[in-house]
Order: C-alpha cells, then sequence, then structure tokens
C-alpha cells in the first residue's frame, strides 16, 4: 500500500485505518502522519 497523502511507500511507524465515513481503507505514512498533513478519500471524506 501506499500514502493516502504523499504515495510513498509505507515503512516503520505507518498506519492503515479505515475511513470513519465509508470503511474504505487509508494508508498513512509516518512523516505525513506527523505533520498532519490532509487525506482524501474517495468518498471525500477529508482528514488531518
Amino acid at each position: 500500500m501506499k500514502c493516502q497523502s504523499c504515495n510513498s511507500e509505507l515503512g516503520p511507524g505507518s498506519v492503515v485505518l479505515e475511513c470513519p465515513k465509508c470503511q474504505t481503507k487509508i494508508a498513512r505514512c509516518s512523516k505525513c502522519r506527523n505533520l498532519s498533513i490532509k487525506y482524501k478519500c474517495k468518498c471525500n471524506f477529508e482528514g488531518p
């Protein structure tokens, strides 16, 4: 899987979670999580 925000490969500190609106899996790398970079799900839900 790749990070939803920056499209990089996942590494240590990465997480895969479910969208609170549609339960689609969302992958986040540690860098984007630490910097609170926004992401957007295919259902248009946006998160930090």
